[in-house]
């Protein structure tokens, strides 16, 4: 009898850990629609029914830190089946649709701003409630070359504070295919892009051949390959941590050239941090070929 109690007792833990009451606030111009799902055990469940989820319709007054009182739309969800749940801001126009990444992992009240297309902000803070910074499992790059569907993968499992690269090299075949001119964004989570329109991200010089390119409607960051007479760039992505997938980011792209340099260089060179290449850093004792400023050395 005292067995059976034990695991009653046990198995009404379990569930209640498991427990999630939480209420998403969004301050929008117009009523945002909400998509929302959770996983329990590899099986999807829908909260707030097919895409592109409901319209929200309540709204509320919330003061924050510094006094102010803003007016939120407003939803709660409580769920005895799971501890988190993840959701979707977009406008519910499926014609034309615009809608931010994967907002994942609510446990409790979270706080938002939307601007009725991509982007959102995540305030919590703002209103005294303390949230981990976002985690990035995954950084593609998305250009012409593939598609736009991020088959390059970049990196994976970014870690808050950390440099990871990346040799983008390109033949003389696919400069002719995109006609000189590449374009490409960078996503995040396989949700969320960063592109040149990217409020949270820093783009580092000595990148002013970078520019905006307005060919698929804007936003892309693009090169002019013919001008700056180069065929390979290392990509540095750094990542200072933030509340989204948005902010945080520093994108640098080293200039370089398609031809590998012979043995000899520049000493100062041997200062100059080092990648082999698949972009990880290596050290001075490595041999084969390596990048150092976005040059290829074959080291001996």
């Amino acid at each position: 009898m005292k067995k059976l109690l034990l695991t009653f007792i046990m198995a009404v833990a379990v569930i209640a850990a498991k427990a999630v009451n939480a209420t998403v606030y969004v301050q929008a111009d117009e009523a945002p629609y909400l998509y929302g799902w959770f996983t329990v055990n590899a099986k999807e469940t829908k909260i707030n029914g097919a895409w592109p989820g409901k319209q929200l319709t309540q709204k509320v007054k919330k003061t924050n830190k510094n006094g102010e009182e803003i007016e939120f739309w407003c939803q709660t969800f409580s769920f005895e089946e799971t501890s988190s749940f993840n959701i979707i801001f977009n406008n519910g126009n499926t014609s034309l649709m615009k809608q931010t990444g994967n907002i994942t992992d609510i446990a409790s009240d979270r706080y938002f701003t939307y601007d009725g297309a991509t982007k959102y902000t995540d305030i919590t803070e703002d209103f005294g409630v303390e949230i981990p910074d976002v985690e990035i499992q995954s950084v593609a790059l998305l250009s012409d070359l593939n598609e736009w569907n991020g088959l390059a993968q970049l990196f994976t499992e970014v870690q808050k504070n950390a440099k990871y690269t990346y040799n983008l090299q390109l033949s003389d075949e696919e400069v002719e295919q995109i006609e000189g001119y590449y374009r490409f964004k960078i996503m995040v989570n396989s949700s969320a892009y960063l592109d040149w329109n990217t409020e949270g991200m820093t783009r580092n010089d000595p990148n002013s051949w970078l520019e905006e390119d307005l060919a698929l409607g804007g936003g892309n960051i693009g090169m002019a390959l013919d001008e700056i007479e180069a065929r390979a760039f290392l990509f540095t992505m750094d990542f200072a941590g933030g509340k989204d997938i948005y902010q945080g980011w520093t994108l640098t792209i080293a200039e370089g050239t398609s031809g590998i340099y012979g043995i000899a260089y520049d000493p100062a060179s041997r200062q100059q941090p080092r990648y082999n290449l698949a972009g990880q850093v290596v050290n001075d004792k490595y041999k084969g070929v390596v990048l150092i400023k976005g040059k290829k050395y074959i080291v001996k």
